[in-house]
């Protein structure tokens, strides 16, 4: 990717969680190493003269024990460079890492704010619902306060009425009745065709300010091979960079997170560039409102 632009008035900090604990398929823990490897940090430093670059790397030890702990580190890390300025890039690691990203963007934020959910699942399960126990299918809930003590957020960091799930065609009754009883405002793969991405996106983003959660798998498979959990009938990368462009843009948006890259399933790079494709667009934006 060439490096054509400098000088985006956005200080930026991209923290890299290299956690897998809480997939099916752990391959995605390796994921910020490999794109800091692939040399994407040199590349986007071409872009602007504020970009600084920290990766958090999971410990050893059981999923239940480290990833409290992990989401935790990464909310005071998150906090700390919000109060800094500084707009907050998170790289996954598996999608349980948004337990600490937006812990953090709620304590250093203050004020409500709106969270867009992309992604192919609704990860609204807690143990007690959740077929395969994993921990990346429960971040939403654990953020609404549901689920045992170390996993639930609380206070709740968000509620239903702020959330909206995009993308999602793969889910369990459970979390289908979770979305109607918090409120969540779930845009299935037909919604989004019949409105079209960019106005579906428009519209979830109301007035106010909002963070944009992106699971990876929310995008079709043959755009974005590299995760651990392909859902066919997604996104097409094209479509969601274009709708993501002028969100990005926006003084309104006030995180990015991006989960559930597994290097050991891409192929030829082809979602390592997506990935960086999208860090690029946010780094690229001039702070204006589009």
């Amino acid at each position: 990717m060439e490096a054509d632009m400098t000088g985006s008035g956005r200080a930026m900090t991209i923290l890299g969680v290299g956690c897998g604990l809480g997939a099916r398929d752990g391959g995605c823990a390796d994921g910020p190493r490999a794109l800091r490897r692939g040399g994407m940090g040199e590349r986007l430093r071409g872009l602007t003269e504020d970009l600084h670059c920290l990766e958090l790397q999971a410990p050893l030890g059981d999923a239940q024990t480290v990833i409290p702990r992990l989401a935790d580190h990464l909310a005071t890390l998150v906090a700390k460079e919000c109060g800094r300025g500084r707009f907050p890039i998170v790289i996954g690691g598996d999608h349980s890492c948004a337990m600490g990203t937006w812990a953090g963007l709620r304590q250093a934020h203050g004020a409500a704010f709106r969270l867009i959910w992309i992604d192919a699942h609704m990860d609204l399960h807690t143990p007690d619902t959740s077929p395969s126990g994993a921990l990346h299918g429960m971040p939403l809930a654990c953020l609404l306060g549901l689920g045992p003590p170390g996993l639930a957020r609380h206070p709740p960091v968000l509620t239903g009425t702020e959330v909206t799930l995009m993308g999602v065609r793969s889910w369990e009754p459970e979390e289908e009745a979770r979305t109607s009883r918090h409120g969540i405002r779930v845009m299935g793969m037909a919604e989004l065709k019949r409105l079209g991405l960019a106005a579906a996106l428009a519209e979830a983003t109301g007035p106010g300010d909002f963070g944009i959660s992106l699971d990876l798998d929310a995008i079709d498979p043959a755009d974005a091979p590299g995760v651990g959990t392909p859902a066919p009938g997604g996104i097409r990368a094209d479509e969601l960079l274009d709708a993501l462009a002028p969100l990005l843009a926006s003084p309104r948006c006030i995180g990015l997170e991006i989960a559930e890259y597994n290097p050991h399933h891409d192929i030829d790079q082809r979602t390592a560039a997506l990935v960086e494709t999208i860090v690029e667009a946010a780094i690229r934006s001039s702070g204006d409102p589009p």
